[in-house]
């Protein structure tokens, strides 16, 4: 089997001619030149720039303070509110107190009712044979800055229990306005049963407070 031919500058007795082995050299020397600076090359490549930082959200914190700063407002003014109806409450207070003693509300309006006695009316109708009248006296004075109305100023009384109707007469219907500082006094008439015994309770309400209840008995 036959080998294959030498190169021409590979021949037994084969001379390069100057020249042509000028221009080898010449052909090959950048390379060679290129192949001793490309480390080099490689070596002055700058460093890879660090990842950037990843920037931290701030909408997330936005929405959630457009969320909870009317929430906070509605707490807050809940708040205010429940103090304020806790007040208006605390100043309608009402009460219980024996007959005969005198009960303040916060405003400055004070009641009083006296121990019920015995009452006939002239008129002979307004009672039955088998009902007996009392009759008691409500005294209002007006310890607060404005105006009362007596007319709103209402009253009941019970019996054991029972409701003891109201009895109807001169005087008992007051529509006087009652001036800081001042105070009026208005009957108040009831009748029971004859012979009718037990607890008594007489309610007075002022206006839009709470009752004031004075307690007591009869027989």
């Amino acid at each position: 089997m036959s080998q294959p031919p030498y190169p021409p500058h590979q021949q037994p007795g084969y001379q390069q001619h100057p020249q042509q082995r000028q221009y080898t050299q010449q052909q090959y020397a950048p390379q060679q030149q290129y192949a001793q600076q490309l480390p080099y090359q490689q070596q002055a490549y700058p460093p890879p720039a660090p990842a950037p930082k990843r920037r931290r959200r701030v909408w997330p914190w936005v929405l959630l303070a457009v969320v909870m700063v009317p929430i906070i407002g509605f707490v807050g003014c809940t708040a205010l509110l429940a103090g304020g109806v806790a007040a208006v409450d605390e100043a309608r207070k009402g009460g219980s107190v024996p007959l005969g003693e005198t009960f303040t509300y916060q405003s400055g309006l004070a009641l009083n009712v006296a121990i019920p006695k015995p009452y006939r009316p002239d008129n002979q109708f307004e009672l039955q044979r088998d009902e007996v009248g009392y009759e008691t006296t409500i005294a209002i004075t007006n310890g607060t800055d404005k105006p009362v109305g007596a007319i709103l100023i209402t009253r009941n009384a019970t019996l054991n229990g029972q409701p003891a109707p109201e009895l109807f007469g001169d005087g008992t219907l007051a529509t006087q306005d009652i001036a800081p500082g001042q105070s009026l006094a208005l009957p108040f008439r009831f009748k029971t049963a004859d012979g009718a015994r037990g607890p008594l309770q007489i309610a007075v309400t002022d206006t839009f407070n709470e009752p004031v209840f004075f307690n007591g008995n009869i027989g």
